[in-house]
């Protein structure tokens, strides 16, 4: 699960730094001029994914934990 949150935030962050900068080797204009409202959202989403994915790691070690304590 921890696998499938890190690569979906990672994927999330490229789609956000192409819309905040665009690529002009390729003609895709950064979107975030046009529709500001969207960049804000998706930013924002962005930082919540990262957030999620440091709890899972938080979750993980204190279940690793309180295995080890038990045997």
């Amino acid at each position: 699960m921890l696998g499938l949150l890190t690569a979906g935030a990672s994927s999330a962050a490229a789609i956000v730094y192409l819309a905040h900068r665009g690529n002009n080797n390729t003609n895709w204009f950064s979107i975030c001029q046009q529709f500001n409202s969207l960049c804000e959202r998706i930013s924002g989403s962005l930082i919540g994914s990262f957030i999620a994915v440091v709890l899972l790691i938080l979750l993980i070690l204190l279940s690793a934990i309180a295995l080890s304590r038990r045997h």
